[in-house]
C-alpha cells in the first residue's frame, strides 16, 4: 500500500501554453508524454462508490495495472488517500491478485461477482518531474481529455501535483509558484467523482456544510483544523458553480462557506496568534465584500421584487425589476471576476498551507496561547458558548420593542452563536446540541429576512438614480410592501424568542439535586 499525496488544480484551457512554458518546468529536464485510458468498475448498485473506494483498471501504452483507492479527504485541493496497485494481464480486473486485508474486505466475493464497467476517462498526460528545495520531487501531470459514462461525457483539463518524495508542503509552494503565473484553482472533484456523476446523470449541484467530525477529547488546535479544512471545502465545492452557473444558491452557498471561515477565526482566536490569523482574516473579509453585494441583489431579484410583482402586477414595478437585474448582473460580474482571480488562488492555497504547516505551533508564536492550544476542545467550546450565550439573551432583553438597529445587534450575536454552536455541536449528545440550534436558527432566520428587507432600502436607493421621480411610486411600493412584512415577521418571531430563552445549553453539565 502507498497513500497518494496530490494537490489537483482545475486549469482553464486557455492557460496551456502558459503552463507548459512556465520557467520551473521547463527546468524540470525531460518530459513524459502519454495516453492513458481507465475503466472503473463496481456494481449496479454502486456499493464500491457509496464504500468510498474506487476500482480502475488502466492501460498505459501496453501495461495494465489496476488500482484501489479507499477513503481519503480533500482539503483545499489537497487529497490524502491510501491506494493499492498490480499488474493485470488485460482490461478486466483481477481482484485476486490483491492480498491487503482492506481491499480483500472491500472486494467480497459477492461484491465480484456483480462487477462490471460504469464509466471510463481517456486523457493525454503530460508530466514533468520537479525537484523539491531540500530534497523530494513532485510529479506535476497535465491532464487534456474526457471522461465518459451513462452515455454522457465532460472535458477534462486539470493539473495534478503529486508527491513522489519530501514533505508535503512542497505540494502548495510549487502550486504557489505556478499560481502566480497561471490561472489555476484548487479542485475538490476526483475523475472518479465526475464519472459517478454522470453514470448515474447527477447535475452538478450546490453544496451545504457537512459534518465536521470533531471527536470528544480533541485538542484546540486540531479542532481548528477540522473546522476550517470543512469551510474551505465547502467554499471549492461550489467555485465551479459560482464562476459558471446561474443558481443563486451557490452563491448563498459559498457566502455561507467564507462566513463560517471568519466565524472560526474568532472562536479559536483564544488559542491562535494574531500574526497567523491576521493576513488570512483579511483575505477573507476582501472576499465577503465581492459575495455580499452579490447577493444582496440576487434576494432583491429572485426573491423580494418576484413575491411583489406576483401578488400586484404593475409596468412600473417590472422596469424597476428590469433595472435590478441589471443591477444583479453587474454585481454578479464583479463577483465572478474576483473568485477567477489568481488572488482566490492564493488565498485557498494559503489557506491550506497554513493548515498543514501549523504555525502557531512555533515557539515563538505559541508561548501566549500555548495553555489554550493543549486544551480540550470542549473546554474553548464551553467557554465560548457560554459566552456567547449570555450576550444573546442580554441583546434580546425586551424583544418585542428593540430599534431596528439593536434588532441588527442581536441577529449578529445570534449568527455568531450558531456558528460556533454547529462547530462543536459532535462534542455533545445530538439530541440536546440539535434542539438548541434549531431554536436558535429559527430565530436567525427570521432576524435574517428582516436584514434582507432594511438591505432592500438601500438597493432601491441604487434604483433610484437620477429617475427619482419616475421611480417613486414603484419604490414607495416596494418599501410599503417590505415595511408591512416586516411587522409581520416581527410578531412571528416572537416565539421563536421565547423558545430560544427556553433553549437547554447543550454544553452546561447536567445540574444535581
Amino acid at each position: 500500500m502507498t497513500t497518494e499525496i496530490e494537490l489537483k488544480l482545475t486549469l482553464l484551457p486557455g492557460q496551456l501554453a502558459h503552463l507548459k512554458h512556465h520557467p520551473l518546468l521547463a527546468k524540470a529536464g525531460a518530459v513524459l508524454r502519454r495516453r492513458l485510458v481507465s475503466v472503473y468498475f463496481d456494481t449496479p448498485e454502486l456499493e464500491l462508490m457509496q464504500a468510498q473506494a474506487a476500482l480502475r483498471v488502466r492501460r498505459a501504452g501496453g501495461r495494465w495495472v489496476q488500482t484501489v483507492k479507499i477513503g481519503g479527504g480533500s482539503a483545499g485541493g489537497l487529497h490524502q488517500r491510501p491506494e493499492w496497485e498490480t499488474p493485470v494481464a488485460g482490461a478486466a480486473p483481477e481482484p485476486v491478485r490483491f492480498d491487503a486485508p482492506a481491499v480483500q474486505t472491500l472486494l467480497t466475493p459477492a461484491r465480484l461477482e456483480r462487477l462490471r464497467p460504469i464509466f471510463e476517462t481517456q486523457f493525454w498526460r503530460t508530466a514533468w518531474t520537479v525537484p523539491v528545495s531540500g530534497g523530494g520531487s513532485i510529479e506535476v501531470a497535465l491532464d487534456q481529455g474526457f471522461v465518459s459514462g451513462g452515455g454522457r461525457s465532460q472535458p477534462i483539463c486539470e493539473v495534478e501535483l503529486e508527491l513522489k518524495s519530501g514533505k508535503p508542503v512542497a505540494l502548495y509552494d510549487l502550486a504557489l509558484a505556478l499560481a502566480a503565473d497561471v490561472d489555476l484553482f484548487p479542485d475538490p472533484v476526483s475523475k472518479a467523482q465526475r464519472g459517478y456523476a454522470l453514470f448515474q446523470n447527477l447535475p452538478l449541484q450546490p453544496v451545504q456544510a457537512a459534518p465536521i467530525g470533531l471527536k470528544p477529547g480533541m485538542q484546540v488546535t486540531d479542532a481548528f483544523v477540522a473546522v476550517m479544512q470543512s469551510g474551505l471545502g465547502q467554499f471549492t465545492a461550489n467555485l465551479a458553480g459560482l464562476m459558471h452557473e446561474a443558481d443563486p444558491e451557490y452563491l448563498h452557498q459559498a457566502r455561507v462557506a467564507i462566513r463560517r471561515l471568519r466565524s472560526a477565526l474568532t472562536v479559536f482566536a483564544p488559542a491562535l496568534p494574531g500574526s497567523v490569523l491576521t493576513p488570512l482574516g483579511e483575505e477573507l473579509h476582501w472576499l465577503m465584500g465581492v459575495l455580499g453585494p452579490a447577493r444582496d441583489w440576487d434576494v432583491f431579484a429572485t426573491q423580494t421584487l418576484p413575491s411583489l410583482l406576483a401578488a400586484k402586477p404593475d409596468s412600473s414595478l417590472a422596469s424597476l425589476a428590469r433595472d435590478g437585474e441589471t443591477h444583479r448582473s453587474e454585481a454578479r460580474a464583479a463577483m465572478t471576476t474576483a473568485v477567477s482571480s489568481r488572488r482566490l488562488t492564493h488565498l485557498l492555497l494559503e489557506a491550506g498551507r497554513m493548515l498543514l504547516l501549523r504555525p502557531w505551533e512555533q515557539e515563538d508564536q505559541a508561548k501566549d496561547c500555548s495553555a489554550w492550544q493543549s486544551a480540550p476542545a470542549a473546554t474553548l467550546a464551553e467557554t465560548v458558548l457560554e459566552r456567547r450565550h449570555r450576550q444573546l439573551l442580554r441583546r434580546g432583553q425586551h424583544f418585542a420593542r428593540l430599534p431596528a438597529a439593536a434588532r441588527h445587534r442581536l441577529r449578529i450575536a445570534a449568527k455568531k452563536q450558531r456558528y460556533a454552536a454547529e462547530f462543536f455541536a459532535e462534542l455533545y449528545p445530538p439530541k440536546s446540541a440539535r434542539a438548541y440550534i434549531k431554536n436558535l436558527a429559527a430565530l436567525q432566520d427570521g432576524l435574517g429576512a428582516l436584514n434582507d428587507m432594511a438591505v432592500t432600502g438601500r438597493l432601491l436607493d441604487a434604483l433610484r438614480g437620477s429617475r427619482a421621480a419616475h421611480r417613486a411610486w414603484a419604490c414607495g411600493l416596494v418599501q410599503g410592501w417590505m415595511e408591512s412584512r416586516a411587522q409581520a415577521r416581527i410578531a412571528e418571531l416572537e416565539p421563536a424568542w421565547r423558545g430560544m430563552k427556553k433553549a437547554r445549553p447543550f454544553w452546561r453539565k447536567p445540574t444535581r439535586n
